[in-house]
């Protein structure tokens, strides 16, 4: 009973300090309305999920079924199944080398997809026939930009051109980070390609080929309009990059359920004992912009210990243990910080629907875990009446 109270204590004090200066307006409250899309047998759970609108303001998901070349679109308040759109893997409708997470819909007709294997994009729609292809694997000034294929987020149209998330560019050696451009630009009319001069910024850690530590370089970002939004998974600093202007400023955004970050550095060589560490390592996630609100939300995934007998992989890909969700009004000030509930959410899988935030039930520790189907709770921002 002593050693009860002992860690009673512990675990207030913990709190307590965690919120000591924080003086937060508003929380995020789950509420008992679910949204649920069935899956056909051959359809596997998703990575990562997108929403878009059509031009009659008739909201969607769509996403990949898992690594195949078919998209998948459901009426996101429906439920339903509107279209399954099948690409070819041979021939002049296929998609070269096949895609994974490039790829985006605007008016929930036309389809914007990128090649994992090269520099090219392939513009479609739901008949699945490729109606042309543009290459943006080089600009005018000799920059080679790298193949769209991260869950970063999607592909943004903004003045008649369509803005291209980048990763990091080996072939720029031990500066790979100082000359990698972050954002790349196509004009879909013209061909013609401009690679930004936004860099990364020096997160920390080893980057080079085949290092473990490139996970340093990995971010989120999300648009709001104007500028994108990046979340680094090991930085605090959110950056923000208007792409008229090529401005960068740095937002200080630090989780109250994280200390010191630190870059990742592994300390086993081991693919399992590596997953282990990357589950149980705080990180930043999603970030999304809620425009009914007004608020982004910036999710966290916080330090934890890994219980022995967890599928480690598939708790990576369905969500980790536990994580919290950032509220941020339009300043990037914090005015919220919610932790949700270890082994039940899914936050990779997440969306915003008319001021609704929807987080995926689809955590592989979940007991109401099923393949069968993608469950999401409805997540209500609430101001804190205690304030």
């Amino acid at each position: 009973m002593k050693k009860f109270w002992i860690c009673l204590f512990a675990v207030a004090l913990f709190c307590s300090c965690g919120n000591k200066g924080k003086n937060y307006s508003y929380t995020l409250q789950t509420v008992d309305t679910f949204l649920n899309y069935h899956l056909a047998s051959d359809v596997k759970v998703p990575l990562m999920i997108r929403s878009c609108t059509d031009n009659a303001g008739k909201e969607y998901v769509y996403f990949q079924n898992g690594i195949l070349p078919d998209l998948l679109i459901y009426d996101i308040h429906n439920e339903t199944l509107v279209k399954r759109v099948k690409f070819e893997i041979e021939g002049p409708d296929a998609i070269g080398g096949g895609f994974l997470y490039g790829f985006m819909m605007t008016g929930c007709n036309h389809i914007y997809i990128s090649s994992k294997v090269k520099p090219e994009l392939y513009v479609t729609d739901t008949t699945a026939y490729i109606k042309r292809k543009i290459s943006y694997a080089e600009t005018a000034d000799g920059y080679k930009p790298e193949s769209c294929c991260m869950d970063d987020g999607a592909f943004q149209f903004l003045d008649g051109k369509l803005y291209l998330p980048q990763g990091i560019n080996f072939s720029f050696g031990k500066e790979v980070m100082e000359k990698s451009a972050l954002l790349c630009s196509l004009d879909t009319l013209s061909g013609e390609v401009e690679a930004l001069p936004v860099k990364f910024p020096p997160v920390g850690g080893v980057i080079g080929r085949g290092s473990s530590g490139n996970v340093n370089a990995n971010y989120k970002f999300c648009f709001n309009g104007q500028e994108f939004v990046y979340s680094f998974a090991y930085m605090d600093d959110l950056m923000v990059v208007n792409p008229l202007t090529h401005q960068v400023e740095y937002k200080e955004v630090k989780s109250r359920y994280i200390g010191e970050m630190k870059p990742f550095s592994a300390q086993s060589t081991n693919d399992a004992a590596l997953q282990k560490e990357l589950c149980e390592y705080p990180a930043y996630s999603n970030i999304m912009y809620d425009s009914y609100n007004k608020v982004y939300y910036r999710m966290v995934y916080v330090p934890q210990e890994i219980d022995r007998k967890v599928d480690i992989l598939s708790l990576y890909r369905t969500g980790r243990k536990q994580f919290s969700i950032m509220i941020l009004d339009e300043d990037f000030n914090v005015i919220g910080e919610h932790l949700f509930p270890p082994y039940t959410y899914n936050p990779r899988l997440s969306f915003v629907s008319k001021g609704k935030l929807y987080i995926s039930l689809n955590n592989i520790m979940n007991p109401d875990y099923s393949d069968d189907v993608i469950r999401f709770q409805m997540v209500e921002l609430i101001k804190d009446i205690q304030k």
